[in-house]
């Protein structure tokens, strides 16, 4: 029995009177996901006594959206402009629900929530038209859920969930479906996909090549019309506000992690190599893609054409864009592969049952190598970011917010300077000056002419006049600096160091700062660890 016949059921569905239907699959799927993140969200809410997210990047996105709805300003703070958002699609998302409904801390996660229902529940629609019967649709929905992983998404609750749906349903209906797309959803999918975050660039790139090879010239066209539209828009409008045409945190993040810091070909081809030892998981990925375009078993047009876009798109990202530390930039690659991986090797010669998927596996040993590797490589990511994720969620609080709380009680209506400036931007009214870039001009500059020191962070703080400033690093130990109070935070996963340090810039508004901290201490949870230093000299 041929899985290329259509769907059937195997021995063990025909025992019950009423098969459970796809639809019911890509439900149980989704409520076995919840199921299985919820533990994480219930033990930090148990740690924290508060609900907090794993990322400080989720506020920023909470911060920008709220403001574009309630005071008609993209920035990170109501006070004037910055383009820091990477995700103009979700960050609009978030701004009209908050329009509708108010500013909920909760609200990201339950658009992830509803974005994973929809995913999962599509996946199971389209596994029923790839022929796959219901244990190979539960594999399906399983393996984007391990992949990805899904619960370390949930956790941050940014627009990584959305992306992959809209990278997965773009992918198959241009694959799929070419002659039904009419100009206008070229113009609609190219949009999304552009808009939900920029690396969908990279897809919609190599989706246009596709039609183009098939002389569909006018098709592809139209679909990068569309990919324009949000780059565009955002791109423009920044540019009119004295910005960079490209979000900072794009700009920072390539040029001065993937250029500055390699200086030359060679230090770019070890960032390479690094980064491939670093995330193993990525390159299994690719290998037994190009495994599975390459060899002579796979026919079917279709799918070659599916192993061959991921591939791609998997290379590009590669080269030019990120992985994390908290397995996010790369989970829509792993789940487009997955996809990709299990719809062709059940399309290929499969009969519905366990033993021949095991002389699949077992075909050759450069395939048992390969396809082994792409279910253990993984493990560890998947295990690691559960742990990492719900970790995060105390560190984030531990840090990020209580600097946030601390701002809101006491420098609410002031200038002050932060790295990590999430969390302080969404609780408080402060005007937020972003000592790292990310959502400040000036200090993007000195980044990107390699100039950012100590004597530079220090003249734009002084030009800006800021009150006083949270953060940590060499380039915050200026000698016009005054370092009052050190907050040191145990179990450190997810910040970027373990300690922040307070500052103040005049004897009088260092010692305000000074009885304000001892004012803040009672609220500050019970692990983080409080350092004084009474006068400059004490500096480490």
């Amino acid at each position: 029995m041929n899985l290329n016949s259509g769907p059937k059921m195997s021995s063990s569905e025909t025992s019950f009177s009423k098969p459970i239907s796809y639809h019911q699959i890509g439900w149980l799927a989704f409520a076995f996901a919840l199921i299985f993140s919820a533990p994480g969200f219930i033990q930090a809410f148990l740690v924290n006594g508060d609900f907090c997210y794993a990322l400080d990047d989720s506020f920023i996105m909470m911060a920008i959206s709220r403001n574009f709805a309630f005071h008609h300003v993209w920035g990170l703070t109501a006070h004037e402009f910055s383009s820091t958002a990477s995700s103009p699609l979700f960050t609009v998302l978030l701004a009209g629900i908050n329009l509708l409904i108010g500013d909920h801390i909760w609200i990201p996660l339950a658009v992830n929530v509803l974005g994973l229902a929809g995913l999962f529940l599509w996946l199971s629609a389209r596994a029923k038209t790839w022929n796959m019967n219901r244990w190979q649709t539960w594999f399906l929905l399983m393996g984007a859920f391990y992949f990805m992983p899904v619960p370390v998404l949930l956790f941050g609750s940014m627009e990584h969930i959305l992306h992959t749906w809209i990278a997965l349903y773009c992918l198959q209906q241009v694959i799929e479906k070419p002659a039904s797309l009419s100009f206008i959803k070229l113009i609609l999918m190219g949009a999304i996909l552009a808009g939900i975050r920029y690396e969908g660039l990279f897809e919609g790139g190599l989706l246009i090549l596709w039609l183009w090879k098939n002389k569909e010239y006018q098709k592809g066209f139209f679909l990068g019309t569309g990919m324009l539209i949000p780059v565009c828009w955002l791109g423009f409008y920044s540019m009119a506000q004295g910005w960079f045409f490209l979000p900072n945190s794009l700009i920072l993040k390539g040029y001065t992690m993937n250029i500055q810091e390699t200086k030359d070909f060679y230090g770019y081809l070890l960032s390479w190599i690094s980064k491939a030892a670093n995330h193993p998981h990525a390159i299994v990925a690719m290998l037994v893609l190009y495994f599975l375009w390459s060899s002579p078993d796979s026919k079917r047009n279709e799918n070659k054409t599916w192993l061959g876009i991921v591939l791609g798109i998997s290379i590009v990202h590669f080269v030019l864009a990120r992985y994390n530390h908290v397995y996010r930039y790369e989970a829509y690659l792993m789940a487009l592969a997955w996809v990709a991986f299990w719809k062709t090797t059940c399309q290929t010669n499969v009969t519905v049952s366990f033993d021949s998927l095991r002389q699949i596996l077992f075909a050759s040993p450069v395939q048992s190598i390969l396809y082994l590797a792409l279910i253990i490589s993984p493990l560890y990511r998947s295990v690691d970011s559960y742990v990492v994720g719900t970790r995060a969620m105390v560190n984030i609080y531990d840090q990020q917010v209580q600097m946030a709380r601390f701002v809101k009680s006491y420098y609410n209506n002031e200038t002050v300077g932060a790295i990590d400036i999430g969390a302080v931007a969404y609780y408080s009214d402060a005007k937020v000056l972003d000592l790292w870039g990310l959502a400040d001009l000036d200090i993007a500059w000195l980044k990107l002419k390699n100039i950012y020191s100590a004597e530079g962070v220090a003249r734009v703080c002084k030009q800006k006049n800021m009150t006083m400033a949270i953060g940590y690093g060499k380039h915050l130990d200026s000698p016009e600096w005054h370092r009052v109070e050190r907050w040191v935070m145990p179990h450190n996963v997810v910040c970027s160091r373990d300690t922040i340090d307070f500052y103040a810039f005049t004897p009088k508004t260092r010692e305000e700062l000074r009885q304000n901290l001892i004012l803040f201490h009672p609220r500050l949870p019970v692990t983080v660890r409080v350092l004084s230093y009474p006068n400059n000299s004490d500096l480490p």
